[in-house]
């Protein structure tokens, strides 16, 4: 019996990507049961949105479609839930790679699991993500670090989507080759791996850079600007280069 309880309203949704991995944040109201707090969505920076309003207290409005309000879900909590499955076109038409990117999150999730532990490893995070199998869908059981900033959360979402078809030979190499020459299923990612070796290689020097106070990187509080300030956004802030 799936877990998770599915919220609607993702036809509303101004996507930007609207087919690919999809994202919810989850709520465990039970032993096995989960309910998304906000529509899965295959545009990951609804979570900036969603990140923003939780962590800042303070509402911003309708950015495309979406408007969180403050539900105190992650006050005094050392992990949080992350829903992943696999989406197609939003409003209708079929992404072509649909099966086939289902049956890879299905059959490499704890590839991935062991991917991602890597980064919380070199963050010395006190705890690492695991992921559970909820029949299509991955539900991911994670530090409340990668909720701490708009930048964390798209940096988080950007590994998964990039790497969630991660082979085990893969895993024999370092993580800086893995990031490097890893092949997206959706080709347009590919130019999105850069992203995820300047955070790692920045991380690792310094793992707080990206737990920036929103308002000493001059980020003005509004809808837009918050649903745009991803990983990108913050490495531009930041003047940070790939190679740390």
């Amino acid at each position: 019996m799936k877990k998770i309880k599915d919220k609607a309203g993702r036809e509303n949704l101004g996507e930007g990507r609207d087919y690919g991995i999809g994202f919810s944040i989850l709520e465990k109201t039970d032993k096995d049961k989960y309910n998304c707090l906000m529509p899965f969505t295959a545009c990951k920076d609804y979570l900036n949105d969603f990140i923003f309003v939780e962590s800042e207290k303070k509402t911003i409005g309708v950015a495309y479609g979406y408007n969180h309000e403050i539900l105190n879900c992650f006050d005094g909590k050392d992990i949080f839930y992350l829903g992943v499955n696999t989406l197609h076109r939003n409003g209708g038409g079929n992404w072509a790679d649909f099966d086939k990117a289902k049956k890879l999150l299905i059959e490499r999730y704890q590839n991935l699991q062991q991917f991602i532990n890597r980064f919380e490893e070199m963050l010395k995070l006190p705890s690492r993500t695991v992921i559970i199998l909820d029949e299509d869908t991955l539900i991911f059981e994670s530090p409340i670090f990668w909720t701490k900033t708009t930048a964390l959360i798209s940096v988080f979402t950007l590994i998964i989507r990039c790497y969630f078809n991660i082979t085990e030979e893969e895993l024999k190499l370092s993580t800086e080759e893995i990031i490097t020459n890893h092949k997206t299923i959706i080709s347009s990612d590919n130019y999105m791996k850069n992203l995820a070796l300047t955070f790692y290689n920045n991380s690792k020097k310094n793992k707080k850079v990206f737990l920036y106070k929103y308002k000493d990187v001059g980020v003005t509080v509004n809808a837009m600007s918050v649903h745009n300030f991803g990983i990108q956004a913050a490495i531009n802030r930041l003047k940070l280069q790939p190679n740390g």
